[in-house]
């Protein structure tokens, strides 16, 4: 039984957030970290301690940037990107600070210019697949008319999650053990640890950051796709075709079986 969470949020979609611990002066254009109300909404959940990124070292890759502590006891955004409108994305990040690990983490979200609702959204799935309490998953939004999106846009987010399991077709985190950038590409591997069989599609998401700010997504899919036994590994690459992409993390995932 999924859960159902409710976020809010209003900031333009051309700004970067950055993190409210770090010493770093903020991007151009990036808004200030007080301008980050947006939450999920729980009751009286105990205090959760925020986790470095990549606590669980499921992701791999370059990218070590800082978030901030987001809302005690709620899923809450903690930094939205840029809104990519050729490709329709807008990336973000946030940090599950409920007491139990989520899964199956979908996001929805509008995006109002002048008070109207002007698009329409949905996450493609979080990296990693699995958020453990006080852990940062990353997203994105895709909007099918991104162009109608003004530089000004507000975005409203909405959540559904279930919880961390093994039953069939629940998310499947795999441990990327390999992801290096080779020419234009990044290849690697992951390896399931889950403790059970997973099958395919298994989705390879890339997000590049400048420091702590997220700019962009792309992503493929392994090459494999058959059933993968606990301790088996599957292998992947993507082409960047020469975007900028200072430093990435990356993550693997498919189903369980």
């Amino acid at each position: 039984m999924k859960t159902q969470l409710r976020v809010a949020a209003v900031l333009a979609a051309t700004l970067l957030l950055t993190s409210c611990s770090s010493t770093a002066e903020p991007a151009e254009g990036a808004s200030s970290p007080d301008k980050s109300p947006i939450a999920t909404a729980t009751e009286d959940a105990a205090p959760v301690e925020s986790l470095p990124f990549n606590a669980s070292g499921l992701l791999g890759g370059t990218a070590q940037p800082t978030f901030p502590d987001g809302e005690p006891g709620e899923a809450s955004v903690v930094q939205i990107g840029p809104l990519d409108k050729e490709r329709g994305t807008l990336v973000f990040a946030f940090r599950n600070n409920t007491s139990d690990g989520i899964s199956h983490v979908d996001w929805t979200a509008t995006a109002r210019s002048a008070g109207a609702i002007v698009a329409t959204g949905s996450s493609q799935g979080t990296t990693p697949s699995q958020v453990q309490p006080g852990e940062v998953g990353l997203a994105y939004i895709y909007f099918d008319n991104s162009a109608e999106v003004t530089d000004d846009a507000e975005y409203e987010f909405t959540v559904s999650t279930s919880p961390v399991d093994t039953s069939s077709y629940n998310t499947a985190p795999f441990k990327v053990t390999e992801a290096t950038l080779v020419g234009e590409s990044i290849v690697g591997a992951a390896t399931n640890e889950t403790g059970a069989e997973a099958t395919g599609p298994y989705g390879v998401s890339i997000y590049c950051f400048d420091g702590d700010n997220l700019v962009s997504q792309l992503g493929t899919y392994a090459e494999q796709s058959d059933e993968i036994a606990d301790g088996g590994s599957v292998t992947f690459s993507e082409n960047l075709y020469g975007d900028a992409c200072p430093t990435f993390a990356l993550g693997v995932g498919g189903y369980f079986s």
